[in-house]
């Protein structure tokens, strides 16, 4: 199997967000191409811009944030991913409190992001780079029906980077307990943009 990094959630420390209005736990990163992160928004108010970057959010934890910019609108709903251009001056109102937010940014035209819900299994092809966050329920991997299966342990996140072989995850059957990093996984899948 490549190799994969596994991690418990809570481990990562807290950083500043770029415009120091809210704190992030960055899980993964490919230079300044692609970062996945999770994080905190307690208050309204700007969010940080990023040139250039294509931006995902998944609502963990809270019940949502609505994104203004001049006359776009975007919403940030519970565990629906919504795309929206990072190079925008964003201003966030939240929706009745605060929120825990998965966020995927990647270098427009150079990388290809997708958030996926894990409900069932799903297999990330070669030359992917990949970060499972087994959020509330355990993970199960592997590479080929001959390869033993892999395990990242509930609350825990998984990042794979340019994988030599694909490789399939499912969640398991038992589980949706929220520990603070929401009840159900995420899949995050990176592919360069020519794929």
């Amino acid at each position: 199997m490549s190799p994969m990094q596994v991690r418990d959630i809570a481990s990562i420390p807290s950083e500043k967000w770029r415009n120091g209005k809210g704190v992030t736990r960055t899980l993964a990163a490919h230079g300044t191409d692609w970062r996945v992160s999770i994080a905190a928004v307690e208050r309204d108010g700007p969010y940080s811009t990023f040139e250039g970057m294509t931006r995902l959010s998944v609502i963990l934890g809270g019940n949502g944030v609505v994104l203004r910019a001049g006359d776009l609108t975007t919403r940030l709903t519970p565990f629906t991913v919504a795309e929206y251009d990072g190079a925008m001056a964003w201003d966030a109102s939240l929706t009745d409190g605060p929120v825990t937010a998965l966020n995927v940014m990647c270098r427009r035209h150079i990388y290809r992001p997708t958030v996926r819900i894990l409900t069932g299994p799903v297999t990330v092809p070669a030359g992917a780079s990949a970060i499972v966050l087994a959020a509330g329920r355990a993970c199960h991997l592997t590479d080929s029906p001959e390869t033993a299966q892999q395990r990242i342990n509930a609350d825990q996140f998984a990042v794979f980077k340019n994988l030599e072989h694909p490789v399939r995850i499912s969640p398991d059957r038992v589980g949706g307990k929220d520990g603070g990093f929401g009840p159900v996984p995420q899949l995050v899948i990176i592919e360069p943009a020519t794929v």
